[in-house]
């Protein structure tokens, strides 16, 4: 939500730095001559990943009626990434003598969290097509959301790595 709110604010400014960041993180010529870790540039894209977030999280709790064409197409874009997840999940799970099941485990719980951020993003755009403003339990719905990603990404990293 806060990359296409940065879009139609034509903020193509901090877009620019994420797009250069990640395009330097690769160029090895580049990190080697200068002896930069690539960790930094990517760091720089991180921190507009997370600009994105606190934008579109706070952009959501403040949403009109006339936002409901963005809430819409972000839910379907959502839905449509936990399809293509679901389906790179299925390739990985048919890896010969199970080789792919880690990356198949990873697939299927990003597609979890595209679909409860779709089913959020549709539960926000019948607020705002019911022209409800209720910000208290928008405010609600987000930390919730919130702290359910926080639990799920979590306990996929502690049972991943420990």
């Amino acid at each position: 939500m806060g990359l296409s709110m940065f879009i139609a604010a034509r903020r193509y400014t901090i877009l620019s730095i994420l797009v250069i960041g990640t395009i330097l993180s690769f160029c090895d010529s580049l990190n080697s001559s200068l002896e930069i870790s690539p960790i930094i540039w990517l760091s720089i894209g991180s921190l507009c990943c997370s600009l994105f977030i606190g934008i579109g999280f706070q952009g959501l709790t403040s949403t009109g009626f006339i936002d409901r064409k963005w809430i819409l197409t972000n839910a379907i874009i959502l839905g449509l990434l936990a399809i293509v997840t679901l389906l790179l999940a299925t390739k990985y799970f048919q890896v010969y003598f199970s080789l792919g099941d880690d990356f198949a485990r990873l697939f299927t719980q990003a597609a979890k969290m595209y679909v409860l951020g779709s089913a959020v993003l549709v539960i926000f755009f019948l607020f705002t097509y019911a022209k409800l403003r209720l910000h208290l339990l928008r405010e609600i719905l987000m930390f919730s959301i919130l702290a359910l990603d926080i639990f799920f990404g979590a306990r996929f990293i502690i049972d991943t790595y420990f």
